[in-house]
């Protein structure tokens, strides 16, 4: 709007400095005339006056027009005395005739295009005359032929009446940011009156140069015709007015239907991305008052009151867990994620919006330095409508909490803004919006701005929490309480199914206990919320998740089964709510304690008994429902199943790098630790590391003798040897059968050495239990290879230090004894 007017007054100021200009020019006309004609054309001038009053509306492409039949006189003027009093008379007749006009400016418009067209159009008379008959008379005295005239004067209708016509409707669509548009019927009652007025002129012209009386009295009646024609359409126009305006009231009605189903459709699809109705109505006060202030037209407001709703609608084309993952997206998920934009757009397109919502949808994830999606657009090539959403849409939604992070204060989050103006946003649109921010938080409903995160100089909603709204003492309050209530229940089935969907989604354990405490947020009110899985180990409860107030705290929390609320919960699977907190928060510092009300936990179980607990604590309920219970019981109910695959899927992986009989790193794992240490080495100062690789000697007689079982026992207990041999920092691992070997960092061949030195000793030393009473002694063969003289990677460094132990072996070093001979009594060596 703003750029439609500096136009439109550009305009106004360029064709009125013109007519000024042509009246300034033409007085020399007015001081050639005789006394005669100063006096006929005085008569004139009253004559235009005096018919100038009697207007009627005529119809046009923009609404109503009024129109006067004192063109007859201005062409006589022009065809008797020229461009001056012509001009003039013409700017009186558009003067008065618009006195019904109440923009001030569009009447000062109307009169001096009226003043230039007439000026030109006359200029056109005047050549065409000189043209075609040679002469010209302009005295009021001297009349040319009317043959003469016939077709100058035709001229002059004509451009005077083109001249005015696209004068009025371009200062129109400038003012109105739109197209030119012309009505049809307009054109033809005002060519009619037009084609009248001519022909009036020019009898009364051929009336006063000698023609006589009946001329005149022609000439007056036609035009006075036209005038009761005009008065007959007045009428009608009357009632098509009445009828638009039916129709206009009727299109607002459905134009407001469907903007409350776009509404309704828009909160829908923010529930899926695990936002409030409150959001979509603060974005569109925010985008609409905003682009108010900036000056954007008609139709771009309507657009932003509807992209404002509907800029996210492609997220129905984006899986639930990309759109509530709580951790970073992956480069195949922000891609999965960007799509969202495209799709959008397709669909609005096919809705043919009459405004540009479509370039809403499709651009408002553009950036300001072009390095957004899907186009990469910069600058101004952004249309404005989707540069104010993306303001406004990434301030509300930092306002709030997601899945995905917390919500930010107010001042945080226009700080932010500012940060990012110039790389990812309009800088002046977001000058415009931080200046503007109290007036935009004034027009917003108490309900709604409570969803935002509280802000420092904001004491209204000082006391306002995220989940504020949930608990059904606050459903039951309000005039909007039924709504709410509904909304409420939608969003509880809503966050059951989007459990059922997508809790077991990720394997990893992290994500999986986010995920559940995220959802749960939505349909049970808690402030703070832990997760316990029990440990098979340590046999205790362990905190693997905390969020919400003192986290930190409950975070290291180690729970003994059958011990507390939460510990009872565990060993009798069965819910408990409202018993005293403070059984449940032994050992948690006291200040924490003093602020927790209600408790309320639900196990999770499995086909073998609980193997944990989901325990929500509460700073201002004293008390939970049934229903409550109902919704966490749900919810655990999924979530067991999500932990329990996840709690294998770790397990799993933890053995496919585990050997189970000595619980050693497996050969899988050394080549991982080995293949990591030599490119720390080779980055950096290139270290030392040294391997040793080791085998039992004639440990296949041990197996049998004595059966696999020994056998498998005897191994584990020579891995306990070898390990006590080691530094803390050396790794040792079981590589295949009976072969160990070990990665020892920053240990020179000379360390390593002395090393297998003590490890052969405390083997050859060791007696070990294989039948009650009997013990045996085995020996071991041990291999060095250092980096980087025995080689740089990790294969050449296994092969050097195999070698060098099968040496040893064949060499027989340490010469092994029958091993008959091995196996004594224990009191032998007592």
């Amino acid at each position: 709007m703003l750029k439609g007017n500096l136009k439109s007054l550009a305009l106004l100021c360029g064709v009125t400095a013109l007519a000024a200009s042509l009246l300034v020019l033409s007085l020399g006309g007015f001081l050639a005339l005789t006394s005669y004609g100063l006096i006929l054309c005085a008569a004139l001038l009253c004559l235009t006056a005096a018919v100038s009053r009697f207007t009627v509306p005529i119809s046009s492409g923009d609404g109503k027009n009024y129109k006067s039949v004192a063109d007859t006189f201005i062409f006589l003027t022009a065809m008797m005395f020229g461009i001056g009093p012509a001009a003039l008379l013409a700017g009186v007749d558009g003067f008065l005739s618009t006195r019904r006009v109440t923009d001030k400016r569009l009447r000062v418009y109307l009169t001096a295009a009226a003043v230039f067209s007439t000026g030109v159009a006359v200029f056109v008379y005047q050549l065409i005359a000189q043209l075609s008959a040679g002469t010209l008379a302009n005295d009021g005295e001297h009349f040319a032929p009317l043959g003469a005239v016939l077709l100058p004067l035709c001229g002059l209708a004509l451009v005077q009446y083109g001249l005015n016509t696209f004068a009025c409707v371009g200062y129109v669509a400038l003012e109105s940011g739109e197209r030119m548009k012309f009505s049809r019927e307009g054109i033809v009652w005002t060519s009619m009156a037009q084609v009248a007025g001519a022909a009036s002129a020019a009898l009364f012209y051929s009336g006063i140069s000698g023609g006589g009386l009946s001329f005149v009295l022609i000439g007056t009646l036609i035009a006075g015709l036209v005038y009761l024609l005009y008065r007959f359409d007045e009428k009608r126009v009357l009632e098509m007015s009445r009828a638009e305006e039916e129709k206009l009231k009727h299109i607002r009605e459905i134009a407001d239907l469907h903007m409350n189903t776009i509404e309704s459709l828009a909160i829908a699809i923010d529930a899926k991305d695990q936002t409030t109705h409150g959001h979509v109505r603060r974005t569109q006060i925010y985008a609409m008052e905003l682009g108010k202030i900036l000056g954007v037209r008609e139709h771009e407001l309507h657009a932003l009151e509807a992209g404002a709703l509907l800029h996210d609608v492609g997220k129905l084309a984006v899986p639930e867990y990309i759109l509530n993952k709580p951790g970073k997206l992956t480069a195949a998920e922000f891609d999965k994620m960007k799509i969202h934009t495209v799709v959008g757009g397709d669909i609005i397109k096919r809705v043919n919006f009459p405004y540009p919502v479509e370039d809403i949808v499709r651009f408002h994830h553009e950036k300001w330095d072009g390095s957004g999606y899907p186009k990469g657009l910069k600058g101004e090539m952004i249309p404005l409508v989707a540069r104010i959403i993306s303001v406004v849409d990434f301030y509300d939604a930092t306002r709030c909490d997601r899945p995905y992070r917390v919500g930010m204060k107010r001042e945080d989050s226009l700080a932010l803004l500012r940060r990012m103006a110039g790389s990812s946003f309009d800088p002046h649109v977001v000058d415009t919006f931080v200046g503007n921010i109290d007036f935009f938080d004034n027009l917003i409903a108490d309900q709604d701005i409570q969803e935002q995160v509280a802000s420092e100089d904001n004491p209204g909603i000082a006391g306002a929490r995220p989940d504020a709204g949930l608990a059904s003492d606050v459903l039951g309050s309000g005039d909007d309480s039924g709504y709410r209530s509904i909304v409420e229940a939608q969003r509880e089935v809503f966050a059951l199914h989007e459990i059922a969907q997508t809790i077991g989604s990720s394997l990893n354990m992290q994500d999986t206990v986010t995920l559940v405490s995220n959802k749960l947020r939505a349909i049970v009110p808690f402030d703070t919320c832990v997760i316990y899985l029990v440990d098979e180990r340590s046999g205790k409860a362990l905190a693997a998740h905390a969020a919400g107030e003192h986290a930190e705290t409950f975070a290291r929390r180690r729970v003994t089964i059958g011990e507390g609320i939460t510990g009872w919960v565990i060993a009798n699977a069965r819910s408990m709510c409202n018993t005293p907190p403070e059984l449940d928060l032994v050992g948690v510092p006291e200040e924490v304690c003093d602020k927790i009300k209600g408790v309320l936990i639900s196990p999770l179980i499995r086909e073998n008994g609980a193997f944990g607990a989901i325990t929500l604590y509460s700073q201002t309920r004293a008390s939970y429902t049934t229903e409550h219970v109902r919704l966490l019981e749900s919810v655990s109910q999924h979530a067991s199943v999500a932990l329990n695959n996840a709690l294998t899927f770790e397990k799993t992986k933890e053995s496919a790098l585990i050997d189970p009989l000595t619980e050693l790193p497996n050969a899988r794992a050394f080549h991982l630790s080995l293949e990591q240490r030599l490119a720390e080495c080779q980055r950096l100062n290139r270290e030392p590391v040294s391997v040793l690789c080791m085998d039992l000697d004639d440990f296949k007689k041990v197996n049998d003798a004595h059966g696999h079982g020994i056998g498998d026992r005897l191994l584990a207990n020579v891995a306990g040897v070898i390990k006590k041999q080691l530094r803390q920092m050396d790794v040792l691992a079981r590589y295949a059968g009976d072969e160990f070997v070990a990665i020892m960092p920053m240990a020179s061949n000379e360390v390593a050495e002395m090393v297998a030195e003590r490890i052969r000793s405390a083997v050859e030393a060791e007696q070990f239990p294989v039948r009650a009473g009997k013990t045996a002694r085995i020996g071991i063969s041990v291999g060095i290879a250092c980096f980087p003289s025995d080689g740089e990677t990790a294969e050449e460094l296994l092969s050097s230090a195999g070698s060098n132990m099968q040496r040893q072996k064949h060499a027989g070093k340490l010469a092994p004894e029958d091993f008959s001979s091995s196996i004594t009594s224990i009191e032998s060596f007592r």
